[in-house]
């Protein structure tokens, strides 16, 4: 029995030294690819890339947390938008004698890669303290703006209500963030899904669409969303013809193959004209493609998270799948920020690798990486990093990046009226407690 235990021992702490060497030689720099400095440093948590690497090898993952896949033009889009407007303010004098600074991490749209970024962005020299109480903890972010899927805005929410440091996002619509009791520091600048599942069932109403299938994703934005909509579809007196259900990780292993039991099932219900799709962009082009492959058309009804997606509309033989519908927020031009991307720089002083690693792959022809957005005058450019053009604007429809603006404009009001701050200095402390910013509701706001 005692050389059990003693065996038990050594191989427990066997494990906390490779656990403790783990902790160590983390390279935690690798995680967050932006950053500018500043009096006040807000946390960006941006996904430019849809997967993270090795996933489905467990002890990789758990080794090397790398996004090396699928540049996703939609989430820089959204992230420059985010450090367009900080820098907007910061040049425009709107918190006089405060700058405001940032740290941009990517959680490879991955809920535990998220969670990392956060705990890596809220460390001091490499380490995150352990308290019983946070009231006095003087965390080096001051705020988070994101996450854009709410599979990973769930995550990040409960973990920063432990620190109360505010969350605020454009684009996670999941009713549970609603839910001040699990989610205390989250906010959003758009309603949640309650509403948009409500609009759905009226709008298929007013059409007399009262047979229809719908496709969701298994995560905590399609599944809430589903249930919502199976709750005012029955009151609108619409039936379900069938209801799929999709993987939210875009590396799912059988993926393709579930892919095509959807087109099965919709191929099945001929009658169920018209279908409801609460998924992501990448898997409602998957749909689509296999859908076109077999030459099925349906009235396709789109969700908020993919109704304003250009990439989409562009598809090869689009047309052939049939007519699409969709609800999107109330969006807007941001000021001067088609120019600042037909001009993307990196200024001095500031370290962007995201943008770095888009120029790499849209004007460098030998790369090696995507060839998507690879421009065809790449192999003509001598410097990619000096070089710029259109190709942002054409790609992403740029009033999607609306909302992540009035995020940030959202934050500088709170921070302006906690530092007390007039038209010529602000008498507050920068270093405050995070959870004394607190949001002006949007009716109180100067225009």
């Amino acid at each position: 029995m005692a050389f059990s235990v003693s065996a038990l021992c050594l191989r427990a702490l066997r494990i906390s030294l490779i656990l403790g060497l783990l902790v160590h030689s983390d390279d935690a720099k690798s995680l967050c690819g932006a950053f500018s400095p500043g009096d006040i440093i807000i946390g960006i948590l941006g996904s430019v890339h849809s997967k993270v690497k090795d996933l489905q090898t467990r002890i990789l993952i758990f080794f090397n947390h790398q996004c090396l896949l699928h540049f996703d033009l939609i989430p820089f889009v959204h992230s420059l938008a985010a450090i367009h407007t900080i820098e907007t303010i910061n040049d425009s004098g709107f918190l006089p004698g405060v700058r405001l600074g940032y740290q941009m991490c990517d959680p490879c749209a991955y809920g535990t890669k998220a969670l990392h970024c956060v705990e890596h962005m809220l460390s001091i020299n490499d380490s995150l303290a352990i308290f019983s109480d946070y009231s006095e903890f003087l965390a080096p972010m001051k705020a988070f703006v994101g996450e854009r899927y709410s599979e990973l805005s769930i995550p990040v929410a409960k973990l920063l209500s432990l620190y109360m440091i505010p969350q605020i996002s454009s684009t996670s619509s999941s009713p549970a963030l609603s839910d001040k009791l699990r989610y205390a520091s989250f906010f959003r600048v758009i309603p949640s899904d309650v509403h948009q599942t409500k609009a759905l069932a009226k709008f298929m109403k007013y059409f007399k669409w009262d047979w229809v299938g719908v496709v969701n994703l298994d995560d905590d934005y399609g599944k809430p969303a589903l249930e919502k909509f199976l709750n005012d579809s029955k009151e609108e007196n619409i039936c379900i013809a069938f209801q799929e259900e999709l993987p939210n990780y875009l590396g799912y292993t059988n993926m393709e193959q579930r892919i095509k039991e959807v087109a099965d099932k919709i191929q099945t219900f001929e009658n169920a004209t018209v279908v409801l799709l609460i998924v992501r962009p990448e898997h409602v082009k998957m749909i689509f493609q296999e859908i076109i492959k077999r030459n099925i058309t349906r009235i396709w009804i789109s969700s908020d998270a993919w109704s304003t997606t250009r990439y989409l509309m562009k598809m090869k033989d689009i047309n052939r799948v049939g007519e699409i519908f969709g609800l999107t927020f109330l969006t807007g031009n941001v000021p001067g920020f088609k120019d600042y991307l037909q001009n993307l720089t990196i200024p001095p002083g500031v370290k962007n690798d995201y943008i770095r690693e888009y120029k790499q792959i849209r004007l460098n022809c030998s790369s090696g990486q995507q060839s998507e957005h690879t421009s065809p005058s790449a192999c003509n450019v001598t410097d990619p990093q000096e070089q710029n053009d259109d190709h942002l604007l054409q790609a992403v429809d740029l009033t999607e990046a609306y909302g992540q603006s009035v995020a940030v404009y959202a934050l500088a009001h709170a921070i302006k009226k906690l530092l007390k701050c007039n038209d010529t200095a602000c008498s507050g402390e920068t270093d405050f407690l995070p959870w004394k910013v607190k949001f002006i509701p949007s009716e109180k706001l100067p225009v």
